[in-house]
């Protein structure tokens, strides 16, 4: 016997550092700024291998050439190393992959920022001590933009790949060193709004995104919902039978259905009124429901009164203790309201079968409609399982040895 299992899951999603931007949007935001840095992070090898050809720089000084530009190289490969297993380690642990990630970044853009001050107040580096200044203003300005998606580098970036630079030339005095310095600090200025703007945009587009996606999510879940009583429709129960369906053939277990329908509905619609039979509707779908213990299972308005029960993996024998259970929760439903009042009752029809390859799912609802009729017929208040008639091929039964059931509550 396979009694119903409860299983819960928080899909609540964590926000991080107290921000309003939900930790999914935390984590695309780190692989994007990965993926715009991808191409740059070889860029840095690149350009000091073309300047130190400037001056014949890499003839007189090989060795501080070399290992700088080997240095550079390697750090790339790190860099990429990591990125490449950036969104599994996002899933492990956010907050040290995301410090990781941007401690990288801005110690290859330091080590850069003090090459850089090392070469200007080199002696005999005087053309390419603009050179390398030039190349310097030129990463900040696009590397700002790259990281500008980021909390914490666009602020901090333009300090490590500049601020070795003002370190360097501001003790050397002098006019020209010191008007360098404050063009330093007013393009340092300036690429810190441009960063801004460029994040702004970056975050109001992600956050546009998201707002559809969910605007989108709640469409397609009020339109398989029954607006009344707020259980699935008729249009979700499908779906999920077709579903149910294709797993149980394929694992060859049984499939059940019960229909159910309140008993006198129409007396109650006519004698006290719509608005209360809105009311009996809507405590009879919290009655079914609350019988049910398994997440697969699910309770649908059919139509009118009438309700429909999908139950996977469950034989007859289970069907019919769920049915029974929810037989006697609606025969306990006592509705009062505004002077009215009633005791609600239902009839059930049950049916189960093991899908074959030729049989289809929708007649195992009219199976079950069958057994329906056949319950309302017999004096109604009862669950009736479906039988075949003389003249038809009885539906297979899964073996007894292989028999589930489903525990009613």
């Amino acid at each position: 016997m396979v009694a119903h299992t409860t299983h819960t899951s928080d899909d609540a999603e964590a926000l991080q550092d107290g921000t309003d931007v939900p930790l999914s949007l935390q984590k695309q935001c780190v692989l994007d700024a990965a993926q715009r840095m991808r191409k740059g992070v070889l860029l840095y090898s690149a350009i000091w291998a073309v300047l130190m050809q400037a001056d014949q720089y890499v003839a007189r000084h090989p060795y501080f050439a070399l290992l700088n530009g080997l240095a550079l190289l390697v750090c790339a490969a790190l860099r990429l190393a990591y990125n490449r297993g950036l969104k599994e380690r996002l899933e492990r642990n956010f907050r040290r992959t995301l410090l990781v990630f941007r401690a990288q970044s801005l110690a290859y853009n330091a080590y850069w920022g003090v090459l850089c001050g090392l070469v200007l107040v080199a002696p005999d580096a005087e053309n390419l001590r603009w050179l390398i200044l030039m190349s310097t203003v030129g990463i900040t300005a696009g590397g700002t933009v790259i990281v500008a998606i980021d909390a914490i580098l666009p602020l901090l970036y333009p300090i490590c790949t500049l601020g070795p630079t003002v370190l360097a030339v501001l003790p050397q005095g002098g006019s020209v060193n010191l008007a360098l310095a404050a063009l330093i600090g007013v393009f340092f200025a300036y690429s810190l709004s441009i960063s801004r703007l460029v994040g702004r945009e970056y975050w109001a587009r992600q956050r546009s995104q998201a707002l559809l996606e969910q605007r989108a999510s709640e469409l397609e879940v009020l339109s398989r919902t029954d607006a009344l009583t707020q259980i699935p429709n008729r249009l979700k129960f499908q779906e999920s039978l077709h579903v149910a369906w294709r797993d149980a053939r394929r694992r060859r277990e049984s499939l059940a259905i019960a229909m159910v329908d309140l008993d006198y509905f129409k007396h109650i619609n006519d004698n006290h009124g719509h608005p209360f039979g809105d009311v009996c509707l809507q405590a009879a779908a919290k009655g079914l429901s609350s019988v049910l213990r398994r997440p697969v299972d699910m309770v649908a308005r059919f139509g009118g009164e009438e309700f429909v029960v999908l139950l996977p993996n469950t034989d007859e024998a289970g069907a019919l203790l769920v049915a029974q259970a929810m037989l006697d929760k609606i025969k306990q439903t006592f509705i009062s309201q505004d002077g009215h009042s009633v005791l609600l009752s239902c009839s059930i029809g049950v049916s189960a079968h093991m899908p074959g390859q030729e049989d289809l799912a929708d007649d195992l609802v009219k199976q079950a409609d069958a057994a329906l009729y056949v319950a309302k017929q017999s004096g109604r208040g009862r669950v009736m399982p479906y039988r075949a008639p003389a003249t038809e091929q009885p539906a297979n039964q899964p073996p007894p040895d292989n028999a589930v059931l489903t525990a009613a509550a």
